[in-house]
């Protein structure tokens, strides 16, 4: 993992991957080569720690935030260590959105509404980590009601959609 695919904050890999993955996304939507040379790996960190922070604030509730990276046995006998992959397509997309939506402000429809669908499809998935609709593998689930109960075992304490 390069240097600048680590958070500052939390000093682990970032939840999106690295800045080439963003770019990838980014690249799909045909915003341009020349606006797509403007998002530059800074930017993206920048992005890609907003989103962080803000996917951290809103599972602290849940699991024991930042998230950890579980180890997955891959078939061919290695070991890789990774983040829940809804959590990182979530990361990317909502920092693809944002990057989209906040710098390239007159870019096409097509391309605004994209963003846009983004970062909601993000917030969805987001809000169903929340509710326990999702389970998050390899991750330490919080325990809220009681101090003698398993969390995987007692009912989530159901927040209400606060815009999410």
């Amino acid at each position: 993992m390069a240097t600048g695919d680590i958070n500052p904050s939390t000093g682990q890999a970032f939840y999106a991957g690295s800045y080439k993955d963003l770019q990838n996304i980014l690249r799909v939507l045909n915003i341009g080569t020349g606006k797509l040379a403007v998002v530059t790996q800074e930017l993206a960190n920048k992005y890609m720690q907003m989103v962080e922070d803000d996917i951290d604030s809103q599972l602290t509730e849940v699991v024991h935030t930042p998230l950890i990276c579980y180890n997955h046995v891959m078939p061919d006998g290695t070991t890789k260590q990774q983040y829940p992959g809804s959590v990182v397509r979530m990361a990317r997309y909502w920092a693809a959105g944002l990057l989209l939506a906040n710098e390239f402000q007159s870019l096409d429809t097509n391309a605004s509404e994209s963003a846009e669908k983004y970062i909601s499809d993000a917030k969805d998935e987001l809000f169903k980590m929340i509710r326990f609709n999702h389970r998050l593998k390899g991750q330490e689930y919080k325990s809220n009601i009681s101090r003698t109960m398993p969390p995987g075992l007692q009912p989530p304490d159901l927040p209400t959609n606060n815009g999410y």
